[in-house]
């Protein structure tokens, strides 16, 4: 039946042709737009996920990482004071605006950490610098990913945060936030400085277990403090995610979109394998006639959906390996790692199989006599 299926599709190259490019691009489009949701998502919690730290401590009624509400030095203290508690290292999250040559602005988040102690919370992949080069006032950081949004300075040059001078220490490489904006590092003072914040102003508490701490018991005394919400690093994680995901609705956006996708290769994958099938009906039912089965002769329509749905996947992958390209550096990013990529592979086989249950239904009803009319 595999061979009738081949030989059905050798019949009309062109049809099998049209067909592929169909499945092709909608299985490209469902790719790169999940592509676009893993990539939101690590975006989102990029900061978190790649910040030595068991705990984070932030203060109360917090939604949105990005926009945090402000802490003082004391509750730092209060916090390295908390039994089980290893070390607890500061950080402030701002928006300021860097002046470009032309004199017009560029918002960046600036990532204030404290790098005069080595502290975690500093960028965790450079080009070029270390992340200890930051730890004189006004050293900060630019990234690769997003230098061509400043007039892409270089190591060593000088420009302005929101009228502070400062002066490019380090360059990271591929460091983004969702929102697209370049991320800055800097010392906590540089930050200060550069937001015009108290002395005492900080965002974070990242925290460090001793070994043998009971995680759950640390978070519930931190939790006990004054003014403050604690959170385990995966718990926080998750919070940065949801809030842009479902808060906004990009992520129902960009998951509609992929469903879009897969729908649009279902009807093409179906149609044409129910036209071809109308075409067939009287070999259909001369296999019947000399005793093929209705589960032998299905099988010759499943073999030729799956004959479109493994290249049709194979090409996907390439669709979504160009737009990889064509997107990095513009600020967000495509994330479909291999393992995902394998599954949506068997989820691409599955949909063109479901495609083909009204041409197996239609061949269930052809009866053997039907070769003998007209």
């Amino acid at each position: 039946m595999i061979a009738l299926a081949l030989r059905i599709i050798a019949h009309r190259p062109m049809r099998y042709l049209v067909a592929l490019l169909g499945i092709s691009v909608a299985a490209g489009l469902a790719l790169i737009q999940l592509g676009l949701y893993f990539g939101f998502k690590e975006n989102a919690s990029v900061i978190v996920d790649h910040t030595p730290g068991d705990v984070w401590v932030c203060a109360q009624f917090q939604d949105n990482f990005d926009f945090p509400n402000l802490l003082t030095e004391d509750q730092l203290v209060k916090v390295r004071s908390v039994s089980g508690v290893a070390w607890a290292a500061p950080m402030l999250i701002l928006f300021r605006d860097w002046r470009l040559p032309d004199g017009s602005q560029q918002t960046v988040q600036v990532v204030g950490f404290d790098a005069v102690r080595g502290l975690p919370g500093g960028p965790w992949r450079m080009d070029e610098g270390f992340p200890e080069d930051l730890a004189p006032l006004g050293h900060v950081t630019v990234d690769l990913s997003t230098r061509r949004k400043l007039a892409n300075p270089k190591l060593g040059d000088w420009a302005e945060i929101s009228g502070k001078r400062v002066y490019i220490a380090g360059i990271s490489d591929g460091i983004q936030s969702f929102q697209g904006n370049p991320i800055i590092f800097c010392d906590m003072e540089t930050a200060r400085t550069v937001g015009s914040l108290h002395d005492d102003h900080l965002h974070y508490v990242i925290v460090g277990l001793e070994p043998g701490a009971e995680p759950s018991d640390v978070l519930a005394r931190i939790a006990a403090l004054d003014y403050v919400e604690a959170y385990s690093s995966a718990d926080f994680s998750v919070k940065a995610q949801r809030y842009w995901l479902e808060s906004t609705g990009a992520g129902t956006a960009l998951f509609f979109a992929a469903m879009m996708g897969l729908v649009v290769g279902i009807v093409v994958a179906g149609q044409v394998l129910y036209t071809s099938t109308i075409e067939h009906l009287k070999e259909y039912g001369t296999l019947k006639a000399i005793g093929a089965t209705n589960a032998q002769v299905s099988v010759a329509i499943i073999a030729q959906a799956i004959s479109w749905a493994l290249p049709a996947h194979l090409i996907a992958g390439i669709l979504l390996w160009i737009a990889m390209q064509k997107i990095q550096g513009k600020g967000i990013h495509l994330a479909l790692d291999a393992p995902t990529y394998a599954w949506l592979g068997l989820g691409t086989v599955v949909v063109c199989v479901c495609a083909s249950i009204l041409s197996v239904l239609r061949i269930m009803q052809v009866q053997p006599a039907d070769v003998f009319k007209g």
